[in-house]
């Protein structure tokens, strides 16, 4: 052999292995297998260390000992590791554990698998030495080198466990000791090295693992013999397993076909009470099961041979506007023939007796084993009283909306009216104290009851105005801290809430998308409302809170006032309603003007309060508006003239603010 060529082996080894060494009538052939060793084993992308313990641990299953004698020389020291100078070797008393690693098979290699398919996948780094992660790509690798009857389900964990390319290079590697171990049986001239004896000499543990390995004792066609008969005593476990399994079965197929009666009489005994028309058709629409509730809609008994009373035909059905429907736009039809459930489908009825119900249809589809459509499940519900209560729920709210404009332009009016003649009392009050000199002192009492009067009548006024014109006009929303309207409200009541001692505590508030003008005049009320009626020797404590809501905010004013008593909460936020025997002054008109404010922002308002000296809080919401500038006329949204529903836990409202 060249002696260059050698050099180039003993510079990447180390050593020169004497597999290298072999005489050959043709040098090419030795040239070749160094080259394939590089590409396949040395430069193998694969880290070095994971490389030289596979070959080692490989090489136990051949039966010629010179591969994993020289390559366990590698990884204790003697040489480098996959040929890297890099590659720190390993001790001889941590390899011993890899040499009595044993092979599983069967249902023994079914936990290494799980842990392949519980790492990361796929992994970046490739396991550390004794690990279990690395036990099982050994195992796996290991399957696939010796093609058991394992090899298939070892190759699926590591094609899930490691890279594609990984992968390939890990094939590549498997081919390459397979290469050596056959060329080292076609060599038995091939004799360990002296640093090799010298290291079994010395190592009697390690000797004893390498000459005399179980494995080596297995040839190929042994191990294959050994695998196949694990293979036939799992089947025949498994076919034990099959047949009692295949015994408790037919019990339990007893059971479950006396459990399924029973569950279709109790199904049947259900539906027949259910409060709704239930009924079943076949493919053709043909009735096959109906109940109780059927035939109180339907106004007679079906005839179940007639596919008229299968409703397939349009002439029985009409869209909600009473207009015909064509014979394809039948919802039973159309469920037999697409497969497609039709839900909470509103429809008029024709009854046996000529005579129309609105119904709200439900329909599903039946399917046999195979997945076909054998016939339909019909649910109809007789909304006919709901559609009548809403009808008349829209025409009452139609009334309230007309009445509550026509007040409003009264209220105009009104005020409009009144504004001259009381600024005309006033200036003759005036005139008559100035035209006599001396005015007794009953006159001067009678001038400032005038004043006292005409004052009252100009709040009223003003009220009326305000009410009128929040019922008018142009909604101008903008996004706005709804932090900024409480100060800007609370500086323009500083005199009042000064002079009451009143306490305002105010949290974190949303930013609102409202009109800051009419919002203003909302909490001006409900604020000042809550220090006017205060306890009696209790300075007014008021708190303000808000919460953004997905469609717009909810705002909250409580305070501990007086409370509102039960009998008042039904009609607190209606035009001019007040409590008896209450003497503080008030319109009657702040809680309607909220109330109109926040309807047209698409809120509403109510209040909670146990009762007379419970204090009050006061909620509403606003509604996000589409942009940042929003015009409502004045019947846009739902006027909140009714009392809120149960779910929105309103208990009470208080009647008497101003």
């Amino acid at each position: 052999m060249d002696q260059t060529f050698e050099d180039s082996i003993s510079e990447r080894f180390g050593v020169l292995p004497n597999f290298f060494r072999l005489a050959s009538s043709d040098p090419n052939i030795t040239r070749n297998l160094w080259g394939f060793a590089q590409f396949a084993y040395l430069d193998n992308p694969l880290p070095s260390l994971f490389k030289e313990r596979l070959f080692v641990y490989l090489s136990r299953f051949c039966d010629v000992r010179y591969c994993i004698a020289r390559h366990m020389g590698f990884l204790v020291g003697l040489g480098r590791p996959a040929g890297d100078a890099s590659c720190l070797p390993q001790t001889v008393e941590a390899v011993l554990p890899l040499l009595r690693l044993p092979l599983p098979h069967g249902e023994a290699l079914t936990p290494l698998l799980a842990i392949c398919a519980s790492l990361e996948q796929p992994i970046v780094s490739f396991p550390a030495p004794d690990s279990h992660a690395e036990k099982a790509l050994f195992a796996c690798a290991t399957h696939i080198f010796l093609q058991t009857p394992d090899a298939a389900r070892a190759h699926g964990a590591l094609s899930a466990a490691i890279r594609p390319f990984d992968l390939e290079h890990l094939n590549l590697f498997l081919s390459f000791v397979k290469t050596a171990h056959y060329w080292t049986k076609l060599h038995p001239e091939l004799r360990f090295e002296d640093d090799v004896n010298k290291l079994l000499t010395t190592h009697k543990a390690l000797a004893d693992c390498i000459l005399n390995d179980p494995e080596a004792r297995c040839d190929a066609l042994g191990r294959h013999v050994a695998a196949e008969l694990a293979s036939l005593e799992e089947l025949r476990s498994q076919n034990a397993t099959i047949a009692r399994a295949y015994e408790s079965l037919a019990v339990d197929h007893r059971h479950i076909k006396a459990s399924l009666e029973d569950s279709e009489a109790n199904l049947r005994e259900l539906v027949s009470a259910m409060p709704a028309a239930v009924y079943a058709c076949d493919a053709e629409g043909l009735i096959v099961y109906y109940n109780r509730e059927a035939v109180a809609l339907w106004g007679a008994e079906p005839d179940a041979s007639k596919s008229a009373w299968s409703f397939l035909h349009s002439g029985r059905m009409y869209r909600p506007d009473g207009t015909s429907l064509r014979t394809d736009e039948s919802p039973l039809k159309r469920v037999l023939a697409t497969g497609l459930s039709v839900v909470n489908q509103e429809l008029v009825l024709q009854r046996a007796d000529s005579s129309r119900i609105d119904v709200l249809v439900n329909i599903a589809p039946l399917r046999d084993a195979a997945g076909k459509i054998s016939g339909a499940v019909n649910i109809l519900q007789d909304i006919s009283e709901i559609r009548r209560v809403q009808r008349e729920r829209e025409q009452l709210l139609h009334e309230l909306e007309r009445s509550n404009q026509e007040l409003s332009q009264f209220s105009y009016a009104v005020s409009h009216d009144l504004q001259g003649p009381v600024r005309n009392v006033r200036v003759l009050t005036e005139l008559l104290l100035k035209r006599n000199e001396t005015p007794t002192e009953e006159a001067v009492e009678l001038a400032g009851m005038i004043e006292l009067a005409a004052e009252g009548l100009e709040r009223l006024i003003d009220s009326l105005l305000h009410y009128a014109q929040a019922g008018q006009g142009e909604i101008r929303r903008q996004r706005i801290p709804a932090a900024t309207i409480v100060d800007t409200v609370c500086a323009s009541l500083a005199l009042l809430i000064e002079q009451s001692g009143a306490r305002i505590l105010r949290g974190a508030l949303p930013t609102v998308d409202a009109d800051p003008i009419l919002l203003e005049r909302v909490f001006q009320n409900l604020i000042a409302n809550a220090i006017k009626y205060c306890r009696l020797g209790e300075p007014p404590i008021i708190e303000i809170s808000g919460e953004p809501l997905e469609d717009g905010c909810r705002f909250a004013v409580k305070d501990n006032g007086e409370g509102v008593p039960r009998v008042h909460q039904s009609s607190i936020f209606e035009p001019l309603k007040r409590l008896h025997g209450m003497d503080t002054p008030g319109s009657g008109l702040g809680l309607a003007l909220c109330r109109t404010i926040i309807a047209r922002h698409g809120g509403r308002i109510w209040v909670e309060s146990a009762g007379r000296g419970c204090g009050a809080t006061f909620f509403f919401t606003v509604s996000a508006a589409a942009n940042g500038t929003h015009t409502v006329g004045p019947s846009s949204g739902e006027p909140l003239l009714t009392p809120p529903s149960p779910q929105d836990n309103i208990r009470g409202a208080r009647g008497f603010h101003a």
